[in-house]
This record gives C-alpha cells, sequence and structure tokens, in this order.
C-alpha cells in the first residue's frame, strides 16, 4: 500500500472542502467553522458532526495541518463541541427560516429542518423533512366540542376559520388561523349563539426543530361553556409516500406499542390516563424514515388519543383530546404541544431531547448523538503527530492537554455506552493510535466487543462501510500483535465481500453498478457509496501490508485476497473523482449529487494511504 495522490491532486480535493463545504455554526454560544453536509439548497443546510469528524482525521494529516492550521484545529473543535454539549446532538444547523411566500392562503417556509407549505385559511399546514421525498405531514382536522345549557355541540375547526394570517415573532414565525365557534343554546328554544373564538398557533423557529403549536379557546362574552375539549389533529397520514402506520405512547409511568392496523376504523390509544409523549411513523419503525412526535405540555389533560385508519396497515387521522373544563364568560383554555418530525428518531430518544428538564439545544438538532469514535480517532490522530513531531506548525501544550482530557472523557463514555459496529471499529482505530504515541488504551476490550458483532457469514454490518471500518480496525489492531487470533475474524470478512450488481438509489432516480455487495447486506445509502469505497481501499491495503511486513499475520490466500480487492476498489474509486474548477469533488455515487465531507475524506485518505504512514510509527516500549 502506497500514497497513490500527488500532493497537488491531495491539496485540491482539501481545498474543495474549505471552498464548498465550509460554514459558519454555533454551538453552546461558540460560533465555531464545520462542514456543511453538501452544497445545493437541501444539502447544505447542516453540518453534521460524525462526517466532520471523519473530516477531522484527513485535516490532521501533517502537510495538510501545517498548509491551514486554523482549517484543521476549527473543524476538530466543532467535533469536540458537539459531543460536549449537556445533550449532544447529532447535527448543527446552517441559516435561519426563509419566508419564500408569504400568503397566508398559499405560503411556503424553509427552516435548515423542513419545508412548510399550506393554506391557513383552509387551516391546513403541510410539513416536510427538508430533501425529504416522502409526501408530507398535514396538521388539520381539528374540533371543538362542549356543552352550552342542555345541547351538545361539535364544531369543525377548520370549517368556522374566520381570520388567519403569518406573523413575525423575534426570531420566529407564527402561522395562525382563528375560528369564531357558535353552538346551539336555549332551553326552550334552541337558536345559535356564539361560544367562542378558537386561534391555533404554529410556531416556527430558526434555531429549533420543534414546532410549537399553542390553541387557545376563549369563551365570549355573557357566555359558560361546560365539557369544553379541543382537538390537535393530523390527517391524511396514510397517503402514497407516508403511510404512516404504527404508534408509540408514553405516559408519565410507561411506554405502549400500537400494531398497524388490521382493518379500517377507530383505535383507542389512551382514553382517562396521562398522555406525555405520542410517536407514530411507517411500519417496523424503518431507519431514517419519518417520525413525528407529539409532546403535549400539560399530559393530565389529554382526555384521549384515538387513531382513525381508512384502510389496513395505514392510519389516516390522529387525534388528541384535551378537556374537558368549564369556561366561565371570556375566560380561556389554553393548550400546548411541541411537534417534532424526524428522521428514524425512536421515541425515548425524542421524549428526552423534547423533555422540559432538557437543557438548550438552540441552533442544533434533537436526534441524540451517542459517544462517536470517529471523533476519538480524529483527536488521537491529532495527537499522534504532535507527540511525534511531525507538524512544522508545533500543536500547543495547552491544546494537547485538553485533546487529551476530552479523549479519556469520550472514550470512557463510549465504552459504558452500547456501541454499534462503526463507532467501536473507530474506537480501535482510536485506541491503536493512542499506543503509538505513548498512552495506555483498550485496544483489546474494544477489539473483543468487535469481534462478537460479527455475523455468521462474516460480516459485521448491514451496510457496506460499517463493514469495511471494521474491517480496517481489525487490520491496525493486527499490526500490534493478535492476542486474539484475528486473522479468522478477518478472513471471514473479506469473504462476505463480493463483486455483483449495486442498486443506488436518491428521490425516485435509481442506477445498477457493478461494484461490491455484502453478503447479508443491503444496498447503501447514495452518500455512503464513495465512503464505503475509500474505507475498503484503506482496510485491503492495510491488510496487504501487514502481510507484507508480517508474513506470518495472514494466510497466504488470506493476503492476495486483501491485495485483489485492494485493485478492484481502487480503480472504482477514481470514477468518482472529478474537477470542479480549481478543486476535485468527490461525487457521493454514480448518481453523482453534491460532496458530502465524510465521502470527501474518505476518498482522499484512501488514495494518501495514511494507515501506511502511521504503521511505520513503533509503539513505544
Amino acid at each position: 500500500m502506497r500514497n497513490l495522490l500527488h500532493a497537488v491532486d491531495r491539496d485540491r480535493l482539501v481545498a474543495h472542502l474549505r471552498s464548498a463545504l465550509l460554514r459558519e455554526v454555533t454551538v453552546g454560544g461558540r460560533r465555531l467553522m464545520a462542514l456543511a453536509e453538501g452544497t445545493g439548497a437541501d444539502g447544505g443546510g447542516f453540518c453534521a458532526m460524525p462526517a466532520n469528524a471523519q473530516a477531522a482525521e484527513l485535516l490532521a494529516q501533517p502537510e495538510i495541518r501545517d498548509a491551514d492550521p486554523a482549517f484543521a484545529d476549527g473543524v476538530l473543535d466543532f467535533v469536540m463541541a458537539m459531543a460536549d454539549m449537556p445533550l449532544p446532538c447529532r447535527r448543527a444547523a446552517v441559516g435561519g427560516i426563509d419566508l419564500l411566500r408569504d400568503d397566508p392562503r398559499d405560503f411556503e417556509i424553509l427552516t435548515p429542518y423542513h419545508r412548510f407549505t399550506g393554506d391557513l385559511s383552509a387551516g391546513l399546514v403541510r410539513q416536510q423533512l427538508r430533501g425529504d421525498a416522502s409526501a408530507p405531514v398535514l396538521h388539520t382536522g381539528n374540533l371543538a366540542e362542549f356543552r352550552l345549557g342542555r345541547y351538545r355541540n361539535g364544531v369543525d375547526v377548520e370549517d368556522s376559520i374566520q381570520d388567519c394570517a403569518i406573523l413575525r415573532r423575534g426570531g420566529s414565525l407564527v402561522l395562525r388561523h382563528e375560528s369564531r365557534i357558535t353552538g346551539k343554546a336555549g332551553w326552550l328554544r334552541p337558536r345559535q349563539v356564539e361560544a367562542g373564538t378558537l386561534r391555533y398557533d404554529y410556531e416556527i423557529t430558526a434555531g429549533s426543530p420543534l414546532l410549537r403549536l399553542t390553541v387557545t379557546f376563549t369563551a365570549a362574552a355573557g357566555q359558560s361553556l361546560a365539557r369544553l375539549r379541543i382537538s390537535t389533529a393530523l390527517d391524511q397520514l396514510g397517503t402514497a409516500g407516508l403511510e404512516m402506520a404504527e404508534g408509540r405512547l408514553g405516559s408519565p409511568t410507561a411506554w405502549r406499542d400500537f400494531a398497524p392496523p388490521q382493518a379500517a376504523g377507530l383505535s383507542l390509544w389512551a382514553e382517562a390516563t396521562p398522555v406525555s409523549h405520542v410517536a407514530t411513523g411507517l411500519a417496523g419503525w424503518p431507519q431514517g424514515a419519518p417520525v413525528l412526535h407529539i409532546r403535549p405540555q400539560a399530559p393530565e389533560r389529554v382526555m384521549s388519543v384515538k387513531a382513525i385508519a381508512a384502510r389496513p396497515a395505514a392510519l389516516h387521522w390522529l387525534i388528541l383530546r384535551h378537556g374537558p373544563v368549564a369556561l366561565a364568560p371570556g375566560a380561556s383554555l389554553v393548550v400546548r404541544e411541541d411537534r417534532l418530525l424526524a428522521a428514524g428518531m425512536m421515541a425515548e430518544d425524542a421524549a428526552r431531547m423534547m423533555g422540559a428538564a432538557a437543557p438548550s439545544v438552540a441552533g442544533l438538532d434533537l436526534e441524540p448523538l451517542p459517544p462517536q469514535g470517529a471523533a476519538l480517532n480524529a483527536v488521537a490522530t491529532q495527537l499522534l503527530f504532535a507527540a511525534r513531531r511531525s507538524y512544522g506548525v508545533i500543536l500547543p501544550a495547552e491544546r494537547q492537554v485538553a485533546l487529551e482530557a476530552w479523549f479519556d472523557r469520550q472514550m470512557a463514555a463510549l465504552l459504558a455506552g452500547t456501541p454499534g459496529v462503526t463507532d467501536l471499529a473507530w474506537a480501535i482505530l482510536a485506541a491503536e493510535t493512542r499506543q503509538r504515541a505513548g498512552a495506555t488504551a483498550p485496544v483489546e476490550a474494544l477489539l473483543t466487543r468487535l469481534i462478537a458483532l460479527q455475523g455468521e457469514g462474516g460480516a459485521f454490518a448491514a451496510d457496506l462501510a460499517g463493514h469495511a471500518t471494521a474491517l480496517l480496525a481489525l487490520a491496525r489492531a493486527l499490526a500490534l500483535g493478535d492476542p486474539l487470533q484475528l486473522a479468522g475474524p478477518i478472513g471471514r470478512a473479506l469473504a462476505a465481500i463480493r463483486p455483483g450488481q449495486v442498486e443506488l438509489r436518491e428521490a425516485g432516480r435509481m442506477v445498477m453498478v457493478q461494484g461490491l455487495v455484502l453478503q447479508g447486506g443491503r444496498p447503501g445509502p447514495l452518500r455512503g457509496h464513495a465512503e464505503a469505497l475509500g474505507l475498503l481501499v484503506r482496510a485491503a491495503g492495510t491488510l496487504a501490508l501487514v502481510a507484507e511486513q508480517r508474513p506470518e499475520a495472514l494466510p497466504p490466500e488470506v493476503a492476495e485476497q486483501a491485495r485483489a480487492l485492494h485493485r478492484q476498489v481502487v480503480a472504482l474509486l477514481r470514477t468518482l473523482v472529478r474537477p470542479r474548477g480549481a478543486a476535485l469533488e468527490v461525487a457521493p455515487s454514480p448518481l453523482g449529487g453534491a460532496t458530502h465531507p465524510a465521502a470527501q475524506a474518505a476518498v482522499a485518505l484512501a488514495l494518501m494511504a495514511p494507515d501506511a504512514t502511521i504503521l511505520r510509527l513503533p509503539v513505544p516500549a
């Protein structure tokens, strides 16, 4: 394994990160620099910590850091700051609210998190994850129920709207519709009277993915109401392209699951019991699919939660009823909810991130971030080169101390949790790197946990990128010695990779390419294609180098398989690198698409062969 990347092309790859993806974000009140997830309208709204961590390893390479220390250290500072937040979140938002159309009857609003459209005169607010092709969630379908004297009344809120507006409130936009509610009253002769006004305010805040709903019913002067109940509803959840089907309900003491409906009709999810959280999503809760979370601010006031299906296996209407209360003339009932439309977030995580006791996470999404192995590896890489005096621009001693303290704190947190394959693999690379810097690190403990996750067919993960990261970790650990007999797991992991047709999809587009597939795995996401290939190049090249240095470490047939894989993947990788002005850009897949920092870094590192440089640094006695 050798460096296949000319210094000029290396600098052109790094230049694209700096020129096209670098943004300024706020994390915990600090202004930091970070790399965005892409350059397009839907790709550049976030800076993801895991992707920045992989880019930070690239920027920590000596010649790259020496060329621009502020850039390299700044991206690493963002990675560490995200991990140190009281509630670590996966992504930081770039930008604020864009009011593209301000007509209340036909509005369009973009935030870094969502796209909102609708018609407030009809009480309709549509919400989509930004950049997601799924059908929108519809915030509508509300009712008001009450008694006036001896008459029970039920009023369709949207049919009674008299006024609507889009209001600015500080850094927020409020989508408002207001209804005049009338009902039947009287004891001897029934008549229609004004019962009150009902206002729905949907507040969108630039720094938060939460949609805050406030509903206010104010009784008319001279009119008292009994058993007032108001609803906060969602409609058409089972439309094509959305297909919400399952539910999960939280109370102050327990969680309950509700399977997809077997037939059309009504299901009572809760009645006469406090409801602190409601989540609904696609059948099976597939990873990355839209999940809607509702968190009532007064769980004890939720009378019931009803789900109505128009057909089997898909919901149509979800209704939360709040009350009942009695209102004196001129008095008000106020109901508040936080709503979160997120990609694949489970109910327990959302409840923790949305809870009243949660610290402020302004400017961040609410997807929880467990300790990241890639972040540990980036910090360990900078510490190694600093310890070996590889930097021309010296790393200050106080920064080294801060990096070491951060590393120890985050490694302890990772070991105390239940990390998956990818984080374990990156953590092994980090631990091996710390050993080469003369520090004590838990390489063997991490290896034991990783090997226990290898499947019967040899695959470590369901996706090729995760599997490749595990294979790279085993290769680097093998260079330290073989206390766990790593040749067996390595041979099985190599055997799980085979040539085949790779199916790549994005927003309705699909392409089949000749590539590499994982036995028992699944097609990787579009952005994971280039990243997986880059990691495979590093893994196969490192195995070939270890076999060259220590022929007894791997059986000859396994070493030859690694060399053949390296040649094959390098050929696939070269087709994804394309000029972009004076820079070089890595396409995330043969479908093209905007640059992703993890893909750009993975490909650059694969061609630079940084693992060969690290393996030449002996482990201190």
